[in-house]
């Protein structure tokens, strides 16, 4: 068997392994529903819903990344920075105006 032939089939192999396992990933996810629970945040009892972060410690000059699962009420949940947009001022929307006119956007 030729370098490229082993090497063929070992990435092919690669290829099959990683289908099963998304696979099996996609079948192992199960939609997020609210449970009873204490919110890590305002620590009342209420209906919270788990909530994924990423987290990054520093112990002796080493770094190590982690995701973090907390819970969170309704109230307390993280909003996606593009569901908050500003409002924006009369003076904002005049400059945005006046640069369009000009072209610049």
């Amino acid at each position: 068997m030729s370098d490229f032939e082993r090497y063929s089939a070992k990435n092919s192999a690669m290829g099959r392994a990683w289908e099963m396992d998304s696979k099996a990933k996609k079948k192992a996810e199960t939609p997020r529903e609210p449970v009873v629970g204490i919110c890590e945040k305002c620590k009342k009892e209420t209906q919270v819903m788990p909530f994924r972060s990423r987290q990054t410690d520093r112990t002796d000059g080493a770094a190590s990344f982690g995701v973090v699962v907390k819970h969170y009420c309704a109230d307390c949940f993280p909003r996606k920075k593009r569901d908050e947009a500003p409002a924006l001022s009369d003076k904002q929307v005049k400059n945005l105006l006046r640069g369009a006119r000009k072209g610049l956007l």
